[in-house]
């Protein structure tokens, strides 16, 4: 979803940019330490980018809708009140948590195929189309 294209996103991105900042891995893999760091940002990302719609989603499904009443008007009340009464870290919260939980894993996601992206590339392993292609 939403949250893995973000993630991607971030990681590519974030990437591009560590190789143009440092000339040495500009045609070459960043180092591990490296991969890690930005796999944790860019897993960051995700959660931070979807929680105002998560949060809605969660007060959607806990508040009754009322007879004739509009998914999106159910979803427009839900937010406005939500920032009237509780202001605009309301649409984030428990994101810490959630954040602790995803970020990790994305960093070891990330380290873990770009090692094995390397490993792929430089084999003499015989790939069905011939040809390893990203």
């Amino acid at each position: 979803g939403t949250n893995q294209a973000v993630n991607f996103t971030a990681y590519t991105e974030l990437k591009s940019l560590l190789q143009s900042w440092q000339p040495a891995y500009n045609d070459k893999e960043l180092p591990s330490y490296q991969t890690m760091l930005i796999g944790l940002i860019s897993g960051a990302m995700g959660p931070l980018s979807n929680a105002p719609i998560d949060t809605i989603k969660t007060r959607l499904q806990k508040t009754p809708g009322q007879p004739g009443e509009t998914a999106i008007s159910r979803i427009r009340m839900i937010a406005s009140d939500m920032f009237k009464q509780e202001g605009f870290h309301a649409f984030y919260k428990g994101i810490t948590p959630r954040i602790m939980r995803v970020a990790p894993g994305q960093a070891v996601t990330f380290t873990v195929y770009e090692y094995l992206k390397g490993k792929l590339e430089h084999s003499h392993m015989p790939l069905v189309s011939g040809q390893y292609e990203e």
